[in-house]
């Protein structure tokens, strides 16, 4: 186990956050509101405010999982017929009745050098191209029309489903971080003599701009510079 006193206390930084994600939720109607938002322009609002959220809620569950004892690995057993839980049907109108998790995303290692560009030059002039009938064509354009009316409205309300669960999700953690701290703390273990630096990145990510408060993400990303050396294996 490590123990670090960080520059601003966790438990002040979860009371400043919990009241930001409040004003934000507030702000968009809660996630059943946000359940319903097929606007592109206002899905896009609301994934950067939850990208921001996101990417400090990660810091605060470093600085939770750098005091946590170590985790040993847990193996799951799938439960049989008879301890099989029956669950109620989600219900659009209340949030806290969705099956959701919270996605732990350490930021991706820096990739190397990019490789060559490959410059898309078309189809070859050797294919030959099929003669369709005017019938047939015709009929392939209606059914074409009529799959993308309807997948076009299909995906923007799962778009905008998968928005209102990760803000549930979201929600959740802010209310009992814990669990969600010591997946990290987990995870983070996994990665072995990696783990440092995974450490280091979340420490580090930039939320979108203008989403947060900056002297919040400040304190939030100086505190949690201080949780990483909690996870360096040498």
């Amino acid at each position: 186990m490590n123990n670090f006193s960080a520059p601003t206390p966790i438990s002040d930084l979860w009371r400043i956050a919990r009241a930001f994600l409040t004003d934000a939720l507030n702000a968009l109607g809660g996630p059943q509101t946000i359940r319903q938002t097929l606007d592109l322009i206002a899905r896009r609002a609301i994934k950067r405010q939850l990208q921001a959220l996101e990417t400090l809620v990660m810091k605060l569950l470093l600085i939770e999982a750098a005091n946590l004892p170590a985790q040993t690995p847990r193996t799951r057993t799938a439960p049989s017929g008879k301890e099989r839980i029956t669950r109620a049907a989600d219900d659009p109108a209340h949030p806290e009745t969705w099956r959701v998790a919270f996605q732990l995303q350490i930021p991706p290692e820096p990739k190397g050098a990019p490789g060559p560009r490959v410059r898309y030059l078309g189809p070859s002039g050797f294919i030959r191209a099929k003669v369709v009938g005017a019938q047939m064509l015709e009929k392939l354009e209606r059914l074409v029309a009529a799959h993308f009316n309807t997948s076009a409205e299909d995906s923007l309300r799962a778009k905008a489903t998968k928005l209102a669960r990760r803000f549930e999700a979201l929600r959740r953690v802010f209310a009992n971080p814990l669990p969600r701290a010591r997946r990290l703390k987990q995870k983070l273990q996994a990665l072995k003599h990696r783990a440092f630096a995974a450490a280091r990145r979340i420490a580090h990510a930039k939320p979108p701009q203008r989403q947060l408060d900056p002297l919040l993400n400040e304190r939030a990303e100086y505190a949690a510079q201080f949780a990483v050396p909690a996870f360096n294996s040498s």
